[in-house]
């Protein structure tokens, strides 16, 4: 495993990488295969007509004062492929108890994977758990809940998520709106995915880096069709109104952009094509 590392002004960002998963084309709900092929080839991306590559990926974050987790992977098992988290963040000299909080994107079980061990304790002791507003109240609620009865997969997702938080009820922290949560480092709204969906904005000595969650899970596709969602967003509609809002935003600002779903190695900016947008190397 290569460590790799990045300066936004005086705050280090290394990049912890959990693994990857192959998706069928079925985890897209619009997906045409015409358009899908179109996409690739302009995202320059290989695309076997059949599936495409999500990788998985977490990141650290140190300087003024602070040593945050920004997502942190799989759980063990989910995948034969991943599962890396917990050597990455090893071969990145950070033990456990030093990390003193989790900036999370959500809550999804391939972002909340590493925070909590098989018996149920948090990994990070001394940790705060921040997330965006909504994002606590809908992992651990009874009316989801009831509502994935039936549903195996959804709901064996579920009851990871809400066991993982679990332990950090007693420190933890509800962002409501785009907010500095420490030095430096802010959240940005993108609801729709989840309902605490956010960014992580990273801004330091006129550099700017945005963390951008499940903004896109695939980018062989969804950088030329903004539109393309995933099977679990939990509003289509607003994702997609969150999507398109952040590439133009980026893309206009000229924001360097990277994600737990964004491949590597390198950080990325957004540029606008004729058929949407594309990731090109920051």
């Amino acid at each position: 495993m290569t460590i790799e590392c990045h300066r936004i002004g005086d705050i280090e960002v290394t990049v912890l990488e959990d693994g990857f998963q192959h998706a069928p084309n079925t985890l897209f709900p619009d997906h045409d295969m015409d358009r899908a092929r179109a996409a690739a080839a302009q995202a320059g991306v290989a695309y076997d007509g059949a599936q495409s590559l999500i990788p998985i990926r977490g990141f650290l974050l140190r300087g003024r004062g602070f040593t945050a987790v920004v997502d942190a992977g799989s759980p063990p098992g989910h995948a034969p492929t991943t599962g890396a988290f917990p050597a990455a963040l090893a071969e990145a000299g950070v033990a456990p108890e030093e990390v003193t909080h989790l900036v999370m994107t959500h809550l999804h079980i391939d972002h909340v994977g590493g925070i909590v061990d098989a018996e149920g304790r948090a990994v990070f002791a001394n940790a705060e758990l921040v997330s965006g507003a909504g994002e606590w109240d809908h992992f651990t609620s009874p009316e989801v809940e009831a509502r994935l009865q039936g549903r195996r997969r959804a709901l064996d997702s579920f009851l990871f998520s809400k066991r993982a938080v679990t332990p950090y009820a007693v420190r933890r922290r509800d962002v409501a709106g785009e907010a500095e949560v420490l030095p430096g480092v802010g959240l940005v709204p993108l609801p729709g995915h989840t309902p605490g969906h956010s960014g992580v904005h990273v801004s330091s000595g006129g550099e700017e880096l945005l963390i951008w969650g499940d903004t896109i899970h695939c980018e062989t596709f969804q950088m030329a069709e903004p539109d393309w969602g995933v099977l679990f967003d939990i509003d289509p509609d607003m994702a997609r109104a969150s999507r398109r809002r952040i590439f133009d935003r980026v893309a206009t600002d000229g924001i360097t952009v990277t994600g737990p779903h964004v491949r590597g190695p390198g950080l990325r900016k957004v540029e606008r094509m004729a058929q949407g947008y594309r990731l090109v190397p920051a």
